[in-house]
């Protein structure tokens, strides 16, 4: 499959809207018996014309009471796995600015703390990408201070432009998640 971003929308939490670019689910509920399972490590049936696909199960993305079901489940432990889950369970609990109005403050229950730091100990630290979401969690968290610290490790040019959105929101006690301006 093939796509690009062209007039898509960025989060500060690493979600996003790209029209051209279908957001593709790792996990689905299967349609057929119900079961939340790994598309990748899933027995997979392929039909060969339309009237063949007609009554195969569909994929499609989860709930976040389908997240939560596979996380207490204990059946994905694999990092990437549980990376996949916590990160899209986090997505879930975000408001997400479609256009200029001002961020909602993010509801810090004992779920969403939980969730995030469970995400951040899920994450090396070590990559540029792990550096800025664990950045955002401390935000998103109200711990200013963290997320300032954890910014100043990113040297990846790439990421400049987040970068400083985020650490503009953090100086101003922003929690909420932030529409990035890409220009």
């Amino acid at each position: 499959m093939s796509g690009n971003t062209f007039g898509g929308i960025f989060w500060s939490d690493g979600s996003y809207f790209a029209p051209m670019l279908p957001d593709l689910p790792v996990f689905t509920r299967c349609t057929g018996c119900g079961e939340i399972l790994n598309i990748f490590k899933a027995r997979h049936e392929e039909a060969g014309s339309w009237e063949e696909a007609d009554g195969l199960p569909s994929v499609g993305h989860l709930s976040p009471e389908d997240i939560r079901e596979a996380l207490e489940s204990g059946r994905y432990q694999d990092a990437e796995e549980m990376i996949y889950l916590r990160r899209r369970l986090w997505w879930s609990m975000n408001d997400h600015p479609y256009g200029d109005e001002t961020p909602t403050a993010t509801e810090v229950t004992g779920e969403y703390r939980d969730n995030a730091i469970a995400l951040m100990s899920l994450l090396s630290g070590e990559s540029n990408g792990d550096l800025i979401t664990k950045a955002e969690l401390y935000r998103n968290l109200g711990d200013y201070e963290m997320c300032l610290e954890t910014l100043t490790k990113i040297n990846e040019p790439s990421l400049n432009t987040q970068k400083v959105q985020i650490e503009e929101a953090s100086r101003k006690k922003i929690s909420g998640t932030i529409r990035f301006n890409n220009s």
